[in-house]
């Protein structure tokens, strides 16, 4: 799982808010269900638009993008922003 500048930087400023162990979880949980078609318990949804490449994970108030590279061969996630749920879309 790769991190931007963006996403880190949120985690280390709100670190009591959500940890980077729970987004890796959710990230996880994510990846089980999109690309593995698992029945895990996690609201995940692919993006309209101009980012229809992304999938947003819902945690609370918190949203996270992801964006998932290569299903058959390895899969890469990267985290592109992490932040609440009024801002992120912007």
């Amino acid at each position: 799982i790769e991190y931007l500048k963006r996403a880190d930087k949120f985690l280390s400023k709100n670190s009591n808010l959500i940890a980077r162990d729970k987004v890796r979880e959710l990230v996880v949980k994510s990846i089980k269900k999109i690309v593995l078609k698992e029945d895990t318990n996690i609201d995940v949804k692919r993006l309209k638009g101009d980012l229809n490449s992304f999938y947003r994970i819902r945690s609370g108030k918190i949203r996270v993008l992801i964006e998932i590279v290569d299903k058959r061969v390895k899969i890469v996630a990267i985290v592109y922003d992490i932040d609440f749920r009024g801002n992120i879309y912007k």
